[in-house]
């Protein structure tokens, strides 16, 4: 999947779209929002903000929003997303539990920080594994018994539901959402456009769908070991650690991993650049291109 530009939906508004909606609360976290909300807007997702009741709500005190929908007028959605910041008044909340389960419609559940403890009291996370904001995870151990809450997890994935861990985690469980759904390709595009230092496969993913399959594979990995060059004469070595099952990247004399998104596509774990591979008429690797320079490499 490609990154949708905005220029481009006005001109085809028949595109369907994944659409998320963004529960917010008074009080919510910006960055818990903020985070996940720049992913999606960036893999072309359609947004939507939801609130109890339609009026203003203060985020952290300090930034004024005023959400698109009410808890009677909320259209469905495929993603279902809350956020931390005073998440435990909503969790306590019937109207607003009865409301989430009520939803048929919608194919994911996801939460950063202590937006978990809403899900939780739905009962969506029984008998699953969830994470939260740290200083949370006794609250959601001990009150929620039916959770197997991991700790030191940046997300967690069930499948139809992730759960991440606090603030700035939000942006990892958003863009392996993205991998998810769209593969590793888009979510290191979106990445790569945010400028976004993405180590993928941060979190826990135990599911069918798990994207990061093959980043681990000695197999395929090997067969992009070797010494590249570029006509200025800068020098790269590509080489495989068995140890850790990586690809490592030398440049002078400092080694980087890089991880596999796709047949012939890595991402560096600097500054999430990509790297993409080239072949000659017999499949044989004769070089690669890399946002990180702009030239070209050739194997030696």
């Amino acid at each position: 999947m490609r990154l949708i530009k905005q220029s481009e939906l006005k001109k085809h508004p028949e595109v369907k779209r994944t659409r998320v909606g963004l529960y917010l609360q008074s009080g919510v976290e910006i960055l818990d929002l903020a985070g996940p909300m720049e992913v999606f807007a960036y893999a072309g997702y359609e947004l939507v903000t939801i609130s109890k009741i339609k009026e203003p709500i203060y985020a952290q005190g300090i930034l004024t929003v005023i959400p698109d929908y009410d808890l009677s007028n909320a259209p469905e959605v495929d993603i279902l997303v809350f956020f931390g910041g005073n998440a435990v008044l909503p969790s306590k909340d019937k109207e607003l539990i009865d409301w989430i389960n009520s939803r048929k419609e919608t194919k994911y559940h996801f939460s950063v920080c202590s937006g978990a403890l809403i899900l939780a009291e739905t009962g969506i996370l029984d008998n699953k594994q969830a994470t939260t904001f740290r200083y949370n995870l006794d609250v959601l151990e001990q009150n929620y018994p039916k959770i197997e809450v991991l700790r030191g997890a940046r997300y967690v994935d069930n499948g139809t539901v992730v759960t991440t861990a606090g603030v700035s985690a939000g942006i990892d469980g958003a863009l392996h959402m993205i991998a998810k759904l769209e593969g590793l390709e888009a979510a290191a595009q979106t990445a790569l456009y945010m400028e976004y230092d993405w180590t993928p496969n941060k979190g826990v993913s135990y599911t069918i769908d798990n994207p990061y399959i093959h980043m681990n594979d000695a197999a395929v990995l090997k067969e992009y070991e070797g010494i590249y060059s570029s006509r200025s004469h800068k020098r790269l070595e590509l080489k495989f650690n068995g140890v850790n099952d990586e690809l490592l990247l030398k440049i002078e004399n400092r080694y980087y991993p890089i991880f596999y998104i796709g047949k012939d596509k890595f991402l560096t774990s600097h500054a999430s650049h990509q790297i993409t591979f080239k072949r000659d008429i017999n499949n044989e690797i004769i070089g690669f291109e890399t946002t990180e320079y702009n030239e070209s490499f050739k194997k030696k």
